[in-house]
């Protein structure tokens, strides 16, 4: 017998299963689990192929190969009682908690074998962690409810019932490493975020894509991930900025006209307007697309000379005095912040000590609503709105209600109601191919027949009828968002969606002024009518 021990690799040795079968057909069993000059195999479908005793073998040098586990249980004893799994197909103990990824919920799902552990990825500590925390809040309400109502998800033919668990990695120091825990390491078909473009656009092209696993970001809205080569494997829940550079543009000429009657400038005299920009992916393409179409002092931004100025500034910047002093010097009397945390507690936090803080008209893009700009708003709150993708709907309504009693009495927070959209989509996805291996592939199939049937609002009163509709042969539903219709583009990976016009209201806190723009109509509607 000659072991080749350049190609046969030692801890993938084949389970005693499948030399029984080779012994029953007459091959010599050694020559089967270590010869392999003998190819088995091109691909891990071809191992399946073989039969049963192959299911979960993988193609390895040509070799169907088998790791050395059977069960979740016996690997979490390997480390230590730490959350792990027996990955299937391949049958490898893998530990899933690491420094990135730290959090498993539900955790006992694990205890089942057939669980399928799904990824999230967004920033979890640091200075942008309110552009993370609440999207995994929302992960985890969706999860839970999808635990009270279903028990498990159905698999097709069959009378057994998959859990779903989801591995929280925090992405704010090394976005690739965890990406690549949960796609190369983990496998897991679906990972919800990330949170910012510029991150999805890296760890897509790097990682998740060549690796097969399909990213649902809950809040990355570049329009430059519209057309991305991808597979199949980049999906997003909230629009591309074109949408919200529409409604962007439109308050500049609004607040123009009330300016010039409050402030008694008459047309004859020219207004300023700033724009503070973040060099990245999100924050270039969503000025990329507002400067295009805002409009004052008669003219297109472009065109106002002096009168309009654009600072970028690059992601990594840490002393901002040099781009708050440039706006201040150009006295606008409208100042767009299109960035995330930096906009608020850097740029608008220099702006507002100033004497002339009062006079101007603050307008943030949806990376500015998070909890930091209604602590530091103070008595400016009148003077400050922005836009965000989602609207008020009594949909939303509802699921406030049902995050406020799960999170005692906790109001949810920007991209909440998207990440739990997302993960319902997954759990549909799982159940309309449930009758396959869940990967990327089998997960963006599953997502295209969210579309186009059964109509089922977001949360949990018609879960069971959803699946029943997807246990159908080719069997689709219409899944109505939390965060809007969802109607995907299933070539793009996107839908169109209302974009809402906030403001912080007398109690603290953000609510909908009561103008958005109408996706259906594409024109904003409604009137400002909540922000005194």
């Amino acid at each position: 017998m000659r072991r080749k021990n350049s190609r046969f690799r030692r801890p993938l040795a084949l389970l005693a299963a499948i030399a029984g079968l080779a012994s029953g057909s007459g091959a010599s069993s050694c020559n089967l689990v270590v010869d392999t000059d003998v190819a088995q195999c091109e691909t891990t479908a071809d191992c399946v192929a073989k039969g049963p005793e192959f299911a979960d073998a993988v193609c390895s040098e040509k070799a169907c190969v088998l790791g050395d586990c059977t069960t979740n249980a016996e690997c979490s004893a390997r480390f230590g009682g730490e959350p792990a799994i027996c990955r299937r197909p391949g049958r490898l103990c893998v530990q899933l908690t690491t420094p990135e990824c730290t959090e498993v919920v539900p955790a006992d799902a694990l205890a089942e074998d057939q669980t399928v552990v799904l990824g999230f990825i967004g920033p979890l500590s640091g200075p942008d962690v309110q552009s993370g925390a609440p999207a995994w809040e929302g992960v985890k309400l969706a999860l839970n409810e999808l635990e009270q109502t279903a028990v498990g998800l159905p698999v097709k033919g069959t009378t057994e019932r998959r859990r779903l668990a989801v591995l929280a990695c925090d992405d704010a120091n090394e976005a690739s490493k965890a990406a690549k825990h949960l796609a190369e390491s983990v496998r897991a078909p679906y990972i919800i975020g990330p949170a910012f473009s510029s991150v999805l656009l890296d760890i897509a092209t790097k990682v998740t894509v060549p690796a097969g696993s399909l990213l649902m970001s809950f809040s990355a809205t570049s329009p430059a991930i519209t057309d991305l080569s991808d597979n199949g494997l980049v999906w997003r829940i909230p629009p591309s900025d074109a949408l919200q550079a529409i409604p962007m543009a439109t308050l500049v000429s609004d607040f123009e006209t009330q300016i010039r009657t409050e402030q008694s400038i008459p047309t004859s005299t020219p207004i300023k307007v700033a724009m503070t920009v973040l060099g990245d992916a999100y924050g270039t393409g969503l000025a990329n697309a507002a400067s295009g179409l805002i409009q004052f002092n008669g003219k297109a931004a472009n065109d106002n000379g002096d009168n309009f100025l654009r600072l970028d500034y690059k992601p990594d910047t840490k002393d901002f005095s040099g781009t708050v002093s440039a706006v201040l010097a150009h006295k606008p009397q409208i100042v767009l912040l299109v960035g995330t945390t930096e906009a608020v507690t850097s740029i608008f936090d220099g702006l507002k000590a100033d004497a002339s803080a009062n006079k101007r008209i603050y307008l943030f893009s949806d990376g500015g609503k998070i909890q930091q700009l209604v602590d530091s708003a103070g008595a400016l709150r009148p003077n400050v709105f922005g836009t965000a993708p989602g609207r008020e709907t009594p949909q939303y309504q509802a699921f406030k209600g049902r995050f406020k009693a799960f999170y005692a009495n906790k109001d949810p927070q920007t991209y909440t109601e998207h990440a739990y959209d997302a993960t319902y989509l997954a759990a549909y996805a799982l159940v309309a191919k449930s009758e396959q291996s869940a990967t990327g592939a089998t997960m963006n199939q599953g997502l295209s027949r969210s579309i186009g049937g059964t109509k089922i609002p977001a949360g949990p009163s018609q879960v069971n009828t959803a699946f029943a509709a997807l246990l159908e042969p080719e069997g689709k539903i219409d899944y109505d968002g939390v965060s809007g219709p969802l109607d995907f583009d299933v070539t793009k990976g996107e839908a169109p969606a209302d974009v809402d016009v906030w403001c912080i209201d007398a109690g603290g806190k953000f609510t909908s002024s009561g103008q958005f723009f109408n996706s259906l109509t594409k024109k904003v509607e409604g009137a400002r009518t909540k922000c005194n």
